[in-house]
């Protein structure tokens, strides 16, 4: 995300991160975001921009589009184009445009918020929800039948007739080391987790070398070895071999 602005423009993201008011004079640096939740910067001259004015400094206009507001806990504010909002005092320092004329209600984490498009990716819906994208997946709640995953990559439909509700939850991947099950709570596993889990008193050491292998991981990894450094993507019932060389 930027958030740097040249010389004179008063920063309101940096001024709200670091708790300072922010100055009574412009002009004024902001965020504006798009529906993958990428942020640019736009500059107004107005403390008390409208809507309008926002999207302008976006380059574009007010018809056409749904322009939120950010707040602090992470919900959405609608911002009509002749509503104003008060930037050295509502906490305000990014916005989201939309290229739509509707929003979409959806429930995330028990929480509503309006959304500006009719689709929506797992990795937005993460992030929307304060989640780390690689270690939390999120779930669609299909009522009477079984929940679906939604990938970071996977488009989730907002056009339905009903609210979508969707949860996140803490991911939990189970692997095979040297025989035995483990469970893990993230997606990326290093050389020497791996050496622990399979032999929980190893130190590096210069007299003993582990070979660690592997065999049934993602398709574009399916199989392979780690040497001391490295680390692996891993995937539901991947297998683990790891051996113990001494080389004293």
């Amino acid at each position: 995300m930027v958030s740097s602005f040249e010389e004179g423009v008063e920063d309101v993201p940096a001024a709200i991160a670091a708790g300072r008011p922010v100055r009574g004079r412009g002009p004024y640096g902001i965020l504006v975001g798009d529906a993958d939740l990428n942020f640019s910067p736009a500059i107004v001259a107005d403390p008390v921009p409208t809507g309008a004015q926002i999207l302008a400094a976006a380059g574009l206009g007010p018809v056409g589009f749904l322009l939120y507001g950010v707040l602090d806990d992470g919900l959405l504010e609608e911002v009509r184009p002749e509503e104003t909002i008060d930037l050295r005092s509502s906490g305000a320092e990014r916005f989201l445009v939309f290229r739509s004329d509707r929003s979409f209600r959806i429930q995330l984490d028990d929480r509503a918020y309006d959304w500006g498009a009719s689709r929506i990716s797992g990795a937005t819906l993460k992030r929307l929800a304060g989640k780390d994208i690689q270690d939390h997946d999120v779930w669609l709640a299909v009522r009477g039948g079984t929940d679906r995953l939604i990938g970071n990559r996977d488009m989730a439909s907002l056009a339905g007739p009903e609210v979508e509700r969707f949860f996140t939850a803490r991911v939990t991947i189970r692997i095979i080391v040297n025989a035995r099950e483990r469970r893990l709570d993230h997606r990326v596993v290093s050389y020497w987790e791996l050496v622990t889990l399979a032999f929980p008193d190893a130190v590096p050491s210069e007299n003993i070398i582990y070979s660690v292998t592997f065999s049934s991981g993602p398709a574009q990894n399916p199989e392979g070895s780690l040497v001391e450094g490295q680390s692996v993507h891993i995937t539901d019932g991947m297998a683990f071999s790891v051996t113990p060389t001494d080389r004293s």
